[in-house]
């Protein structure tokens, strides 16, 4: 008796830490939300579950009035990320970065009504930059018509696309400078 006992009392030992540790999995790349008054803050990596999150905070909390982007490196499904972007124009929030926003949530920051870069950078990397850090890389040709699609969109025009898939492909990794961010009418709404 005693040591059946002790196998059951090792077995629910070990599913409990085996749970404890799936779920620190999951929330180790779970996009981050904070609301501070009328201040949104994202950071962390766009996972799936991050559009109806964003959705919910939104409704939940009136008077938002900008959302903070984090250090952001990305999403591993442009939809989730361009879902958020439509949600932040939708609601006329303004975006403000103070991460480095990297690759397709430059997207994210895109969608403001109005765009401050404030300390952050935005940042295009290579493919094979964004693959030896971890960062998500799709290049399926749909997804480049998003992107372009998106751009038109948020922006006017598709030059900003064009040029991301550009930096993309040639460089290991380029900060956008204050000439690139005017020139595509990133800052302040264009």
């Amino acid at each position: 008796m005693p040591r059946r006992l002790l196998i059951l009392l090792g077995v629910i030992v070990a599913l409990g830490a085996g749970g404890a540790g799936l779920i620190r999995l999951a929330e180790s790349g779970a996009t981050e939300f904070a609301v501070e008054g009328d201040t949104l803050r994202i950071s962390g990596p766009v996972s799936g579950a991050a559009t109806e999150r964003l959705e919910r905070l939104l409704e939940q909390t009136p008077g938002l009035e900008r959302v903070v982007l984090g250090d952001l490196p990305g999403t591993d499904d442009l939809t989730w990320l361009l879902g958020m972007g439509l949600l932040i124009r939708s609601h006329g929030l303004e975006t403000v970065a103070e991460g480095r926003v990297i690759n397709d949530a430059v997207l994210l920051f895109v969608a403001g009504e109005r765009r401050v870069l404030a300390g952050g950078a935005l940042v295009l990397q290579s493919d094979a930059v964004a693959r030896s850090q971890g960062n998500p890389v799709d290049r399926r040709p749909a997804t480049v018509a998003e992107r372009v699609r998106y751009a038109e969109r948020m922006l006017g025009d598709a030059a900003f696309a064009a040029f991301y898939e550009e930096m993309r492909a040639t460089r290991d990794q380029h900060v956008l400078n204050e000439a690139e961010l005017e020139r595509f009418g990133l800052l302040s709404g264009g």
